[in-house]
């Protein structure tokens, strides 16, 4: 969808400042501008190039999306044959409520919208010199509801708060389902459940910290005319939906797995493994693993491997230990031959290590829309990719593989995905008119946010974003819409990240592209700069 699409719902924000904003006729000598390295200039004929004013201690005003996943449905529940505590109340809509009232009211999206509020006013409460706040908004382009964090404060307090916020709510929602055959988790003669099954159904539920839908078709009698028989229809198909964020329903998933195999009669072990060491021990496409599997008869479930990037748990739940891989066989000889073969193969890794140079937005923008493509990187190549936590602006990434040809591979997957975000820099020049009150910052970055998808940072008529192409693209035609923002100079820079080998075809021969951009625009400035990355055996 064009940038024009994605503000339609856009504000006149020179409308809605503040009565006495821009018209002072004193310039405010207390105020200055987030110096940057000019890459586009718009300077009217005759005036001087902008020059970059000096940083000052200032107030930050910081503004992103939190992926509440709130067009995430309920079942039907007519396939409902059992649920776990409260599960309906949170994932249905109540029988009075209209037939065409949005996903994003259900109760549970609902709940966690609140509970992200109270949060915000705590911390705006607290003694701290910091503000939260929450916008949530309907953009026309999108079906669902946007929710936005509105920080303000010093640099550091506000990446603080961003970090707590992210790793205190339930991001992603999703649903997880598993297929079951129907003569398992249900007396067929009876036309009932079987206690045990729903019993464990709910005990998952309540340690994992997620919602568990039984689903499956209704047990209809049907009566033979002749005979007087009567007998159950069912479907084949029967399927464990499992609702909850990310981490929590996968481990939820693991152990109703784990539970279908104790209903088959398998045994049940587990045995520790270094989680950094568990996907090269996988080996590529999970071949070492499938092997053990076929050789001894018994099935090996390993974490999930980004299960040290998150931080959230429901409460009342308890995560899985990322160290804990669970092996089910048929007899004990069977678990005890797979837990040797995995020691073999410990023994035998060689680690190869390799840092690589990610920016922090860049980190937490893939962790957050691009976690399966990560999860494919790593099983594809054996590889281990320890990213920092969610929000901790660490860096670098550290891969791990066991030879030097995967981590290469994974280096240059996972580049390549870090070079579909970009960041992009809109810098005013001071002209003596008086900055928006705060309320009207928060607002307009909050209608910036909804509107492209990126992250928003505002300080002294300096703005940064970071996102997707597109989210940055279309933040930059959005804020290019504001008046108080056009009305004087300002420089534009984008940055953004390619493979080495696409520098000479980016240049073209003898600089020939680049030349011809120079040419056709307003005093465009480019430079290319190398990545340094750090390699070693271990």
């Amino acid at each position: 969808m064009n940038a024009m699409n994605k503000i339609a719902n856009m504000r006149n924000w020179s409308e809605r400042m503040s009565p006495a904003f821009g018209m002072s006729s004193r310039p405010n000598l207390a105020m200055s501008m987030q110096g940057l390295h000019p890459h586009h200039k718009i300077t009217p004929q005759g005036t001087s190039p902008i020059a970059p004013p000096q940083i000052g201690d200032a107030i930050i005003h910081h503004a992103f999306n939190v992926p509440f996943a709130s067009d995430l449905a309920g079942p039907d529940t007519e396939d409902i044959l059992h649920a776990t505590a409260d599960a309906v109340l949170r994932w249905t809509h109540p029988a009075e409520a209209p037939d065409d009232v949005p996903v994003y009211d259900l109760p549970v999206h609902a709940e966690n919208l609140g509970r992200l509020r109270k949060t915000c006013k705590d911390i705006t409460n607290s003694s701290l010199p910091v503000e939260a706040h929450v916008i949530s908004t309907t953009p026309k382009h999108l079906k669902g509801q946007v929710t936005t964090v509105c920080l303000s404060g010093s640099h550091d307090l506000v990446w603080q708060t961003r970090e707590k916020i992210l790793n205190e709510t339930p991001l992603s929602l999703r649903c997880t389902t598993v297929d079951i055959d129907g003569e398992m988790v249900a007396d067929l003669n009876a036309g009932s459940l079987k206690q045990a099954v729903t019993d464990t159904i709910d005990s998952i539920s309540a340690f994992c910290g997620v919602d568990i839908f039984l689903l499956g078709p209704k047990l209809t009698p049907l009566v033979d005319g002749v005979n007087g028989d009567v007998e159950l229809r069912r479907d084949q198909r029967w399927r464990v939906a499992i609702y909850g964020d990310i981490l929590s329903s996968e481990h939820a998933k693991t152990r109703v797995l784990v539970s279908i195999d104790q209903w088959l009669g398998r045994i049940v072990d587990m045995m520790h493994l270094d989680f950094t060491l568990q996907q090269l021990i996988c080996g590529r496409n999970r071949k070492n693993i499938k092997l053990i599997e076929s050789a001894t008869g018994t099935a090996i479930y390993f974490p999930p491997p980004y299960s040290r990037y998150f931080r959230y748990c429901p409460r009342n739940a308890q995560p899985r230990n990322p160290d804990e891989i669970i092996i089910t066989g048929d007899k004990p000889r069977h678990i005890e031959l797979a837990k040797l073969k995995l020691g073999d193969l410990l023994n035998r890794v060689r680690l190869y290590v390799k840092d690589v140079p990610m920016p922090p937005e860049k980190v937490d923008t893939i962790l957050l829309t691009r976690l399966d493509k990560v999860r494919k990187i790593v099983e594809a190549n054996g590889s281990y990719i320890q990213f920092p936590p969610l929000g901790s602006r660490q860096t670098p990434v550290r891969i791990q593989a066991t030879e030097n040809l995967h981590i290469e591979r994974t280096v240059r997957e996972l580049m390549s995905l870090a070079g579909q975000f970009y960041s992009g820099f809109w810098a005013s020049q001071p002209d003596g008119r008086r900055l928006p009150e705060d309320n009207d910052i928060r607002l307009m970055l909050g209608d910036i946010c909804a509107n492209s998808d990126a992250e928003i940072s505002f300080q002294r008529l300096s703005f940064t974003i970071d996102g997707s192409d597109d989210a940055v693209k279309a933040a930059l035609h959005v804020i290019s819409q504001i008046r108080f923002v056009t009305q004087s100079q300002y420089t534009i820079r984008v940055k953004i990240e390619l493979a080495n080998e696409h520098k000479e075809f980016v240049s073209g021969k003898k600089n020939g592209k680049i030349n011809k951009i120079m040419g056709q625009s307003t005093d465009p400035g480019f430079s290319i700069n190398p990545l340094a990355l750090k390699h070693k055996l271990t």
